[in-house]
């Protein structure tokens, strides 16, 4: 390897290079954020450190609370005629804007009373929602009624927000690119941006105009010990904390409200929302873990009307601290070690104290990303040890020549430097093959005919990997696992992996000719996904494993086993298969929801390349295809009709055996119409 005289300059660049990439990995063209959730925790943390000096909610917001008592009372959910009596009282205490952080989407009894006493109030904001996070399809809107009566709508605008530990940080008033479904602007207002345009008596482009669409940083208020109950009625309840003002909805309508509760409803904005366990959103924030999401909106109602909302640096300043921070590190290590000790620690409380002085004057900085850097290049170029010499190829060899090609492993001795000994994030495709039945067919050997079984497909189908550029990262029984893409860049990876899985197959056919006594095997099945993952050397010093880690294995994982489901034998992720449609011929399998994943994802099932399908293949396409298209529109029984035809072609073909069942249940009843065309394995 290169000398250890440029091991500080060459991983100081390589080290900044590998953290801009995880801090704003959209430079290199992917998404998401490495250090989001830290960054979330030390926020979190800021504010809890820094509680005292907070302010205290705004005494004109009040969450008008449908608690548990109000529950044994009424009921959950609500008669809506409560509500319209519950506006008609807070007209006469003097309630200045009323919001429901309730959902009237489905026709009721009390919808004429509530929409009356919408229309007499005036100043009340009713929601509307979308149904995702995209906020693609029509919005749920409230009932006509109240859509007449109403004059003031406003989405949530939260889930969109949440981050991945569950908080919501940041807001937003108005959301750019969605359209208003009610009012017709061209961004959809929030809960806050309408219940502002009540509040103050404007339109919601002047809202607009004076508080902007953009994303905030909530400057959360300080908790505050408040008696649930202040009307000294005989219930009673352990005082709790929270920012603003609680009043229960059944105080209200029993006329049970202390002095002071009436005083502080007068010019006041009142949110009605529920705080009755399993009856409401949970939000957690730096103060509770199960803050309701009524008061995220009163926070930024807050934040709008005083304007102290939290900002945030650029960026760009992040990218800079980032590299500042790698260069000092680079600097204290050639001082001598105890000078650079003292220097490094006064650095980073340094950085901690002007960390603390900017939240004061309410900017988060993303303390994090250069927290980590600093410490993190710190440590490795302060305890590196001399880089190997002598030994590099006969140590490349050892690690390397199992399971690579040969004349990679000789590429790689005759140029250690292209080996990165340590975790890599890569562009990868993953690969796992594993043989059908294979349960089965191991309980009727004995353990020496199981071995020489195992030794004969696994080293044939080894070979195909390896001459496809493979690197076989580990065998697990019956299964192979490998990759592409490293340790050496294989611009091509995708379309190899696919074409190793068909000559996988193609090959099995042929071992199955020459058994030898052996059991044949039935079927094997492929999955292949490609993403960014991590690949690098694991273990100890006794024994290294070059392996790849991440999500984007596990899904591959997850593919080879969906073939049960689809009957297939290989599937492949959009993802692997966009990067090979030139050299690969494949088919629309469908989109699936794979056990620990969310998001569905479409799948494929590669047939052959391009230009070389077999005939049955060339004929049955196309009907595949022709059928899959009348499935999707709901023409069951075409569909039926087509798949038939594919099996006459291809009797065996499993796929086809699978739609022509579907399409055959449900030409005699079909799924309900809100069906998304997305298959749930629940099977890994």
């Amino acid at each position: 390897m290169i000398g250890k005289n440029w091991f500080p300059k060459l991983f100081s660049v390589v080290y900044a290079v590998l953290l801009l990439g995880l801090y704003m990995p959209q430079l290199f063209g992917l998404s998401g954020d490495s250090f989001a959730g830290v960054q979330g925790l030390w926020s979190d943390f800021l504010f809890q450190s820094q509680s005292e000096s907070l302010k205290p909610g705004d005494p004109r917001l009040i969450l008008l609370a449908v608690d548990e008592e109000t529950g044994k009372k009424y009921g959950f959910p609500l008669p809506r005629a409560a509500y319209a009596r519950a506006l008609g009282q807070m007209k006469s205490l003097g309630v200045d804007t009323v919001i429901f952080d309730v959902l009237f989407f489905e026709p009721r009894s009390g919808d004429a009373e509530l929409a009356a006493a919408t229309r007499s109030f005036g100043r009340v904001v009713h929601l509307f929602t979308f149904p995702d996070f995209f906020a693609e399809g029509s919005p749920s809107l409230p009932v006509p009624p109240l859509l007449k009566a109403g004059r003031y709508f406003g989405s949530p605008n939260i889930e969109y927000m949440r981050a991945r530990d569950g908080h919501v940080r940041i807001y937003q008033l108005f959301r750019p690119g969605v359209r208003d479904p009610i009012g017709g602007g061209d961004e959809a207002p929030s809960v806050a941006a309408a219940a502002l345009a009540a509040y103050q008596g404007k339109t919601l482009d002047e809202v607009r105009a004076r508080y902007g669409d953009k994303q905030r940083v909530f400057n959360l208020r300080r908790p505050v010990d408040w008696a649930r109950h202040e009307a000294g009625s005989d219930r009673s309840a352990p005082p709790i904390r929270t920012p603003y003002r609680r009043i229960s909805f059944r105080d209200l309508m029993d006329g049970a409200l202390s002095p002071g509760q009436r005083q502080a409803l007068k010019g006041s904005i009142v949110i009605v929302g529920s705080t009755a366990l399993g009856y409401y959103d949970k939000f957690p924030n730096a103060f509770s873990d199960d803050s309701p999401g009524a008061e995220l909106h009163l926070n930024a109602i807050d934040n709008s009307l005083n304007g102290d909302a939290m900002s945030s640096p650029y960026r760009a300043w992040t990218l800079l601290g980032i590299l500042a921070a790698i260069l000092l590190t680079y600097g204290l290590q050639k001082l001598p070690a105890s000078t650079g000790a003292v220097l490094a620690a006064a650095s980073f409380l340094g950085w901690i104290c002007f960390t603390l002085w900017m939240f004061h004057r309410r900017v988060i900085l993303e303390f994090v990303p250069p927290a980590f850097a600093f410490i993190s290049s710190y440590l490795v170029l302060v305890v590196r040890r001399a880089w190997i010499d002598g030994d590099e190829k006969r140590q490349i060899k050892r690690l390397f020549g199992q399971f690579v090609a040969p004349e990679i492993v000789a590429d790689l001795a005759a140029d250690p430097a292209k080996v990165k000994l340590g975790g890599e994030k890569r562009e990868l495709t993953i690969f796992f093959l594993d043989i059908a039945h294979f349960t089965a067919i191991s309980e009727k050997m004995e353990p020496e005919e199981l071995i020489q079984f195992l030794n004969r497909y696994l080293s044939a189908l080894s070979d195909v990997v390896l001459e496809r550029r493979g690197t076989i990262d580990k065998y697990i029984g019956d299964c192979i696992m490998a990759f592409w893409n490293a340790p050496l860049e294989n611009k091509d990876h995708r379309a190899d992996a696919i074409l190793a899985a068909l000559e996988c197959q193609r090959m099995i056919g042929e071992l199955n000719k020459t058994s030898k006594g052996l059991p044949e095997i039935p079927a094997a099945r492929i999955g292949i996904n490609s993403g960014p993952a991590t690949v690098g050397l694991t273990g100890t010093q006794k024994k290294l494993q070059y392996t790849v880690i991440g999500d984007e294995v596990n899904l591959a994982s997850r593919l080879e086993g969906a073939n049960k489901f689809f009957g297939s034998k290989i599937m492949v992720s959009e993802a692997t298969y966009a990067g090979a449609r030139d050299r690969v011929a494949a088919r629309f399998l469908g989109r699936a929801r794979v056990v620990g994943k969310e998001t569905p994802i479409v799948v494929y099932e590669p047939l052959g390349e391009k230009g070389r399908l077999s005939a049955e293949w060339t004929k049955a396409l196309p009907l595949y295809e022709k059928g899959l298209a009348a499935f999707e529109a709901r023409r069951y029984d075409d569909a039926l009709k087509t798949f038939e035809e594919v099996l006459k072609i291809i009797p065996q073909d499993g796929p086809a055996a699978l739609y022509r069942s579907l399409s055959r249940d449900y030409a005699a009843l079909p799924p309900d119409a809100s069906w998304d065309g997305v298959f749930n394995l629940t099977a890994k």
